[in-house]
């Protein structure tokens, strides 16, 4: 790791903190304020077999040490789906005394990373961005900020949400004890403008974050981005100028823009509406013909085509719609699999009673989460809950199809072939924001595991606070 003399020398692969965490490898090295260094480890959890990250701080007095902790103790108070979360913090002694901050490990690149190679689509902007606005609101209630937000910052899974990461702890390590923003929330409001400029342009334009190329000053967004509509320019300058309240109000915002107009077709030309009139004269002779010979076809073939290939539920296919190998959807089970509500970071279980109603192929049962009370994500109490389907073996799925009791969930599909003991354990293989009541997955290739997983990690309104059924589950292979 560095020169013998190197106040992190004595810190190496297969050490072991607190008896649990096994540092495994280096995955950043970096200068922090006033002389400090961090150093950033993949680590494994030896209590609960699960990869962490593990942080290293040095810290040249007392004062800058404890800065840290109690900034890792406050994040950790944080629980949204879209925060990386804090799980463990204390001191270890060495050559030198250092912070550690156990956290999420969340294999991805970083906003910083994807934009590098291309800038995303207007709407997959905004809509990160939102996410982003949601996870700062949500630490918001939680007297929490962020303060030091920028695209490396923001993690970017293939599937599932977007991860801010460095809640506290990355303005305690970017700053010294007596500095820092006189108003982390209005730096939080002011970095949201920062990622939606980051994510259509590739720039970065407030000071004290080199990884992105700088936007020219005096540059406005539809400047850059001519598809960005007037709205978002003008959201984009408020936020940056630091004019919205909290980041809650930059959501807002964008949640108000107007959906984007789907794309006209050019006219067609005169010589293919002169085209179209000749067709026209053709067309009933021929349309006779060819709806008499599809009738038959359809007629004879109808009672082999699988279910979901037919209609879209409520409810989903009936068991052994097709034989395997054949090339048809079929769903992966013969019998229902076992199922369990998954609840690890509440009392271990959700209506437990009622989960086989999620795979009986009877629209009128349901599954449903209790009701939680005053945030849509699950009453800031945890971050997600959900259904767990144990298939006995590993099989392959290639399509995912859920019947919802209403709309407007956040909820991932994840896999794995190990028990999990939380939803970390298991691979996010897709997520829906502001799922429909028919949600289908096809999955971007074929995914075999033993154990799936229905997380929901944000719930619609309904009546006394905020809720979710599951009418039906079918996987397709």
């Amino acid at each position: 790791m560095g020169r013998a003399d190197d106040e992190f020398a004595g810190i190496t692969a297969g050490l072991v903190i607190e008896d649990r965490y096994r540092l495994e490898q280096v995955r950043d090295d970096t200068a922090a304020a006033d002389g400090r260094r961090v150093v950033l480890w993949r680590a494994l959890d030896l209590a609960l077999d699960r990869r962490v990250a593990v942080l290293l701080a040095s810290g040249r007095t007392r004062a800058l040490r404890q800065q840290l902790a109690q900034a890792a103790t406050r994040a950790g108070r944080v629980v949204d789906a879209r925060c990386v979360r804090v799980l463990d913090v204390g001191e270890l002694a060495a050559a030198d005394r250092f912070t550690w901050i156990v956290t999420e490990w969340v294999d991805a690149p970083t906003l910083a990373a994807v934009v590098r190679r291309k800038t995303l689509p207007v709407d997959e902007a905004v809509a990160l961005v939102r996410q982003c606005a949601q996870a700062l609101a949500t630490a918001a209630r939680e007297g929490c900020t962020h303060g030091h937000l920028h695209p490396d910052r923001v993690l970017v899974p293939a599937a599932g949400l977007p991860r801010v990461t460095g809640l506290e702890t990355a303005r305690a390590l970017a700053e010294d004890a007596d500095s820092g923003p006189s108003d982390p929330g209005a730096a939080d409001v002011r970095a949201l403008g920062g990622l939606l400029v980051a994510a259509l342009t590739g720039t970065w334009p407030l000071p004290g974050y080199a990884g992105l190329p700088r936007t020219p000053a005096g540059t406005r967004l539809r400047q850059r981005r001519r598809d960005a509509p007037k709205a978002l320019d003008e959201i984009a300058s408020r936020a940056l100028a630091g004019r919205y309240p909290d980041p809650g109000a930059v959501d807002r915002a964008l949640g108000d823009l107007p959906a984007p107009k789907p794309a006209q077709p050019a006219p067609p030309s005169p010589r293919a509406l002169a085209a179209r009139r000749w067709a026209w004269r053709l067309v009933p002779p021929a349309l006779v013909a060819v709806l008499g010979a599809a009738g038959w076809v359809v007629g004879s073939d109808l009672g082999r085509v699988p279910l979901v290939a037919r209609a879209h539920h409520p409810t989903l296919p009936a068991p052994s719609a097709s034989a395997p190998g054949t090339g048809v959807l079929h769903l992966v089970w013969s019998s229902p699999p076992r199922v369990a509500s998954f609840d690890p970071e509440g009392d271990g279980e959700e209506n437990p009673s009622a989960v086989g109603l999620a795979v009986d192929n009877d629209p009128s049962t349901s599954w449903t989460t209790v009701t939680y009370r005053g945030s849509s994500h699950l009453g800031g109490l945890k971050p997600g809950v959900g259904l767990l389907l144990d298939l006995r073996r590993p099989t392959t799925v290639r399509v995912a199809e859920l019947a919802l009791t209403a709309p407007g969930s956040t909820v991932e599909l994840r896999a794995g072939d190990q028990a999990p003991r939380t939803e970390a354990d298991l691979a996010v293989v897709s997520a829906t924001v502001g799922a429909g009541s028919q949600v289908r997955w096809q999955l971007p290739r074929p995914t075999t595991a033993r154990y799936w997983l229905v997380w929901f990690t944000d719930l619609p309104k309904a009546s006394g606070g905020y809720r979710i059924g599951v009418t039906e589950v079918a996987l397709l292979g």
